[in-house]
């Protein structure tokens, strides 16, 4: 088929469509990734484009997915990654809360430890062992697929606080689980098991950290022929993880050489996923699109296809920023967690909000913007007020987190407080018993605000509003988070 003008002007015009010119603008002074300079396109540079854009959007996951994977597995990684050395089918064990020094993902948590396994399950099932916890400590494994889609939990909530064996089992094992094992099917060999402990405050991080010490990720072969944990495959890590940039590949579109390397072991869904796999070969991927022919493109193709990962990447940004239910200038969105073919919000949920949790486990609310529609500024100060009752409805706990604007990242402070919720100690409530939470850049110098206060940065910031457990008063309409106020000549 010969590329045509109507046929990129289609897909622009879709982009814009779901972008919104507001939404663009609201962009404008963010750090984040800018879209690139795009000019005037025709033919085979108009027709990568867009196709470009569209494996962007369906692919980002996978190719992510498979990046973390390989920088978690690497010798030294803690120093560039903030966390554990975690091989292939091992967990890497985050032995203290997150702090401004950890930025490889966007928007972490301040309230738990995390336990977290990179796993390939084409060879055997992979068994997870738990202790018994005691009643009043949350903890839970969200257990999530490359596409970033949560299809099983093992935690306080599902599974209760017992002691448990748990079997990862991949698509293609045929075989019989050992007594008292409870199978957990894949969808694919790989997976993520991100298991966070709760921390009831500073003074407990020894006693979650007594937890992981007695977690064990366990091949079916080995399981129940100790009590130690079994050493990691080295060899099989190394070899599930090779990946080499080719010498010659031309600069800006490693993302779809990527992409090939993703799909050997995320193939695409074959009903769902079909028309847009198929369009891939249009743009040089061959043998079940496990293979990217670049020396086949045209330096117009290789041009449209270099743009359409910086354009995507700008796209994402926005829709992270801007989809979803909004409730007193909060947004979140009950598709988190389980997205199956929104394909943009998937990649962003992916870019920016990396193994976030289904709604019935966790839910996230965004804040970017104060109660005059403003986006938050570190020169301002501000405050939220939750009246008397009105506390967010969970049965674990929630917090509200601080975040750079820039990267997700935490934003450091003197008083080194990342958070603040229901298990911060020395919280103060006020006489009405209203509980108000101030959040400004330069401490306060009341004693009750201060001990409210969360932290700014100097510049922009967005907030998380995290409920872990929470009830359905959110979905329903009875209840809902106060709007952040800006102060009178803050």
């Amino acid at each position: 088929m010969q590329p045509t003008r109507a046929f990129f002007k289609i897909g622009v015009l879709a982009v814009a469509l779901a972008m919104g010119s507001g939404n663009i603008a609201a962009l404008a002074a963010d750090k984040r990734t800018p879209p690139p300079e795009l000019g005037k396109m025709e033919g085979r540079e108009a027709q990568a484009f867009y196709l470009g854009l569209n494996a962007v959007m369906w692919g980002y996951p996978s190719v992510f997915f498979e990046d973390l994977m390989r920088t978690r597995a690497v010798p030294g990684s803690e120093a560039t990654t903030g966390n554990p050395r975690s091989v292939v089918n091992q967990f890497g064990l985050v032995r203290h809360l997150r702090g401004p020094e950890f930025k490889q993902i966007a928007t972490p948590n301040n309230d738990t430890l995390y336990a977290q396994a990179f796993t390939d399950l084409s060879r055997e099932p992979l068994v997870l062992s738990v202790p018994e916890v005691e009643p009043d400590r949350y903890y839970v494994f969200q257990l999530w697929d490359p596409n970033g889609d949560t299809f099983a939990y093992v935690g306080s909530r599902t599974t209760g606080r017992d002691a448990g064996n748990y079997a990862f089992v991949g698509p293609d094992w045929k075989g019989q689980l050992p007594e008292g094992v409870k199978r957990i099917d894949s969808p694919y060999n790989a997976m993520a098991v991100w298991g966070r402990i709760g921390v009831n405050g500073p003074d407990d991080v020894q006693n979650a950290q007594a937890i992981q010490d007695k977690l064990r990720l366990t091949p079916l072969s080995h399981f129940g022929k100790s009590d130690s944990q079994v050493p990691p495959d080295m060899a099989f890590s190394e070899q599930r993880l090779v990946y080499e940039k080719p010498a010659d590949l031309p600069e800006g579109i490693e993302f779809y050489y990527k992409l090939a390397n993703a799909l050997k072991h995320t193939p695409p869904k074959p009903v769902q996923d079909a028309v847009l796999a198929d369009s891939l070969k249009q743009i040089g991927f061959k043998k079940g699109n496990t293979e990217f022919d670049y020396k086949s493109l045209s330096p117009e193709e290789v041009a449209g296809l270099s743009k359409a990962y910086q354009f995507g990447l700008h796209v994402m940004d926005v829709n992270a920023q801007t989809v979803g239910t909004s409730v007193n200038n909060w947004r979140w969105n009950p598709k988190s967690g389980i997205i199956g073919t929104d394909y943009l919000f998937r990649a962003a949920w992916a870019k920016w909000y990396t193994g976030g949790n289904a709604p019935e486990e966790a839910i996230y609310m965004d804040g970017r913007t104060d109660d005059k529609g403003q986006p938050f500024e570190g020169s301002k100060e501000y405050t939220m007020r939750f009246e008397k009752g009105q506390l967010p409805n969970v049965s674990a706990f929630w917090s509200l987190s601080m975040y750079h604007l820039s990267d997700g990242s935490f934003v450091e402070n003197p008083i080194k407080r990342y958070s603040i919720g229901g298990r911060t100690p020395g919280l103060k409530t006020a006489e009405d018993g209203s509980l108000t939470i101030y959040i400004q850049h330069e401490a306060p110098k009341d004693a009750v605000e201060k001990a409210n206060w969360l932290p700014s940065p100097a510049e922009g910031f967005y907030l998380n509003l995290r409920l872990y457990g929470p009830d359905d008063s959110l979905q329903k309409g009875s209840w809902a988070p106060p709007r952040v106020k800006v102060t009178e000549g803050g």
